[in-house]
């Protein structure tokens, strides 16, 4: 068995305090169902350790100051690098601009040469059927080229004639 010693509590601590302070304490220990000194002896006892950090920050406070800084970094970090994206995003999009007018104007372009060329196709094809036609002789045709020889003939004979009429 062990052996346990009591030891008498017979020592009296006191403060001083407010009329407030001493009801909000009071209401604490009426909550946790124990005195307003067994309330006080245990919040003693439970920060003995910690009041070498009264009005300096305990190591817990300086780990969470620390973390706090870290991830305080990080989101900035994070904020240039949206930044950063968001610009990307918008020289590309004006890059893409750029890239679509330039490609609707070559598809305008495209469009124009295509009705040309089926025009000019249209004219070709118009121009073949008409040299690719038989001549075609009628008695129109023929008289015209014998008036034709026929006017040749008599305009070489007046010039062999003429010179002689004129010499004397």
């Amino acid at each position: 068995m062990e052996n346990i010693t009591q030891v008498s509590k017979n020592v009296t601590l006191s403060f001083k305090t407010t009329a407030e302070e001493k009801t909000a304490l009071q209401q604490i220990a009426n909550d946790k169902q124990i005195s307003r000194s067994e309330l006080i002896a245990s919040l003693v006892h439970a920060y003995k350790n910690n009041y070498d950090y009264i009005g300096k920050t305990s190591p817990k406070e300086e780990e969470l100051k620390s973390r706090l800084k870290r991830v305080e970094k990080e989101n900035r970090n994070l904020s240039l690098s949206l930044e950063n994206a968001e610009h990307r995003i918008e020289m590309e999009q004006n890059t893409n601009k750029k890239y679509v007018k330039e490609q609707q104007e070559m598809n305008k372009t495209i469009f124009d040469l295509q009705g040309e060329l089926k025009t000019a196709n249209i004219e070709i094809s118009r121009l073949n059927e008409i040299i690719n036609q038989p001549l075609k002789f009628n008695q129109y045709d023929s008289n015209l080229l014998y008036g034709s020889l026929g006017s040749l003939i008599l305009s070489g004979i007046s010039l062999i004639l003429l010179p002689s009429l004129f010499r004397d």
